[in-house]
């Protein structure tokens, strides 16, 4: 994650003007359709009361159209925002503002406010899929002047209400927009990014390290002859059968590339998991080649990656110059 600037990152800015804007229009002006204007499809809302968990836009929006009328008018001051990339095309603004009721409405509440709020870009256009609203109790205060009224009542306690509904509901969309982030959406394994923040982490005190690399052979073959859906399918077929001896170990680092680093098996183990991977792919018919390395000292994801994938590699070259045509040699 990185902390970036407006004037290093447009979209930072515009991270930061939206969510300003949205502040703007649901407290100073109390209208929810500019809210819900801002709003993506796949959103995910930890409300309050009876309406506690909602998910898409849909819902939320109707949610938010129940407050037209019980937000009362109310003054903005000293905003302060900072944003985050998070993920490539997702952004986290953090902000900081004092609100309190307009003297016009005979209602004293004034709050310090918190709010995130997460933007991605959907076909490059950004699109707000949380927020994140907090107003410490200590901070909070509201003095009735002499004019109660129902809806100054229903707007104190719906701020309460959001600060304990809010902490789940950043904690459930950081878990989405990392599993986003991470995750290869074909195959449900680990994606390139996170292989290459594994590579950059390097710990020093691994006592042990397996990694595993697996090629299918015969991919673009299949996407040529039958279409890229059925390559897909074998795909998806190559990763379950790592998935069954390497879950939560394994990668999709390329088209028809796998790659599987661990840290738990002795060498013994590794390899027979290793063997069981390419036996289940025989079986169903799954042409690959596959290639090794554990080490139980001076461990290496990175070196280690290079020497499996050198021996895949031979493995790959043999069965192309079998079957008469080295589609590497090819490209070179």
């Amino acid at each position: 994650m990185a902390h970036v600037s407006a004037e290093a990152d447009p979209r930072a800015q515009t991270a930061m003007e939206l969510t300003h804007l949205m502040v703007q229009k649901h407290y100073c002006e109390n209208d929810p359709e500019a809210v819900i204007a801002q709003m993506d499809e796949d959103f995910l809302w930890f409300g309050a009361g009876e309406q506690e968990y909602l998910a898409g836009k849909s819902a939320v929006a109707e949610t938010f159209r129940q407050f037209v009328g019980q937000v009362p008018r109310c003054n903005i001051s000293d905003e302060e925002y900072h944003v985050i990339c998070i993920a490539p095309d997702a952004y986290v603004c953090t902000g900081r503002m004092w609100i309190a009721t307009d003297p016009s409405t005979r209602i004293s509440l004034r709050v310090h406010q918190r709010i995130s709020t997460v933007f991605r870009w959907v076909n490059g256009q950004p699109r707000c899929c949380h927020v994140h609203i907090s107003n410490p109790y200590t901070e909070m205060s509201q003095e009735d002047v002499g004019f109660p009224t129902k809806m100054a009542q229903q707007s104190y306690q719906y701020l309460q209400e959001q600060i304990e509904a809010q902490k789940r509901q950043i904690a459930a969309q950081t878990a989405i927009l990392q599993r986003m982030s991470y995750e290869d959406t074909l195959t449900g394994l680990y994606n390139r990014n996170r292989f290459n923040q594994l590579l950059k982490a390097e710990p020093a005190d691994r006592c042990r390290l397996g990694v595993a690399c697996f090629d299918l052979n015969g991919l673009k073959e299949i996407n040529d002859r039958l279409g890229h859906s059925a390559g897909d399918l074998l795909i998806c077929r190559a990763a379950s059968q790592i998935r069954q001896f390497f879950e939560g170990r394994a990668y999709r680092t390329g088209g028809d590339e796998f790659v599987v680093v661990d840290e738990a098996m002795d060498k013994n183990a590794f390899q027979a998991a290793v063997r069981s991977v390419e036996e289940g792919m025989d079986a169903a018919g799954i042409s690959h080649s596959a290639g090794f390395s554990w080490r139980c000292s001076q461990c290496s994801v990175r070196e280690q990656f290079d020497e499996a994938d050198h021996m895949m590699y031979e493995a790959k070259r043999h069965f192309y110059s079998v079957q008469g045509h080295d589609r590497r040699r090819r490209r070179e």
